[in-house]
């Protein structure tokens, strides 16, 4: 009996450990192309960039796992982020932003698959890992979201 649960705790240790890997790769066949107007200047991972027109764009394959957000002259920085598909549907593309003192660092890119425009059956959402600056700033207060609208959606792959 004893060794039955441990077999079944062992299968399914080993499917919740998949389940990002799952995640990951179910976003692979997906490119993303969000842009945003943001009002006011920010972190993205540690390289602060001013108000003003971003693109977001991630490329299923190998870098899957990192978005480049472009501004106009060198402002861009390259970011690594974490895809979840969420069952929660969504029907606009939203920029989201943690606010600690009068630093704003970017969040996460919460988009409807397959091109939005009505309510999707799911939806990715492209969590940005925290940079050591933000982590520093959470340690030193609490954050206060918020977020902008976005255009663009994760499209199926041609």
């Amino acid at each position: 009996m004893n060794r039955r649960i441990m077999s079944v705790l062992v299968g399914l240790t080993l499917l919740l450990a998949m389940v990002p890997a799952f995640a990951q790769a179910g976003f692979m066949g997906y490119d993303v192309q969000v842009k945003f107007k943001a009002p006011m200047a920010f972190y993205a991972g540690d390289k602060l960039l001013p108000a003003g027109e971003y693109t977001v764009t991630q490329t299923g394959g190998e870098q899957a796992n990192a978005i480049l957000i472009r501004g106009k002259g060198k402002n861009e920085a390259v970011v690594q982020v974490d895809v979840v598909n969420s069952s929660k549907p969504v029907k606009d593309t939203e920029v989201t932003f943690n606010k600690y003192g009068d630093k704003d660092y970017i969040a996460s890119i919460i988009t409807p698959q397959g091109g939005g425009g009505t309510i999707t059956q799911t939806s990715f959402v492209l969590k940005v890992q925290p940079s050591a600056g933000e982590q520093a700033a959470a340690k030193a207060a609490q954050a206060a979201a918020h977020s902008v609208k976005g255009t663009g959606a994760a499209t199926k792959k041609q």
